[in-house]
């Protein structure tokens, strides 16, 4: 099961990059054989490394959880200039060029704030946002000493 998801996942990544499976197996450093047999889910055996060097190859990140809470991200450097070109081109396909802020309750356009009114608001989400940072890495803590004491 997990072969034939992973597969699907590999020929969506790859055929949205335009790559053929003979460009992707040489990027990848595997055989197009093992490219085309993962992509048909014919391949339940594949090896840990053969699938992270396809993944990495198409451009896909893993995101690995342990059950303590620790996440890994494992990606190719270039998957994150991958991922902005990819927003970018989202971007533009649908930008009208004109912004329109709507209220919370309803949907009429609100007028414009002044800057210093932005500022502040930028301000008060910063400290929102370092104060939830800071709890976690408190918490983080705790639970670690609360391991080790055991």
């Amino acid at each position: 099961m997990l072969a034939t998801r992973l597969g699907a996942l590999l020929r969506s990544a790859r055929t949205h990059r335009s790559l053929s499976r003979a460009e992707l197996a040489e990027r990848g450093g595997v055989s197009v054989r093992l490219v085309a047999e993962l992509e048909q889910g014919k391949r339940p055996n594949v090896s840990l490394e053969s699938a992270l060097k396809l993944l990495r190859a198409a451009g896909v990140s893993v995101v690995a959880r342990a059950p303590h809470g620790e996440v890994v991200e494992i990606r190719n450097p270039s998957a994150a200039a991958l991922e902005r070109g990819e927003r970018s081109a989202q971007r533009r396909k649908t930008w009208t060029g004109r912004q329109v802020h709507l209220h919370a309750s309803g949907g009429e356009p609100r007028p414009d704030r002044s800057k210093s009114k932005r500022l502040a608001s930028v301000g008060r989400i910063s400290r929102q946002a370092y104060s939830i940072a800071a709890t976690g890495q408190r918490l983080a803590k705790g639970e670690s000493k609360r391991q080790s004491g055991r």
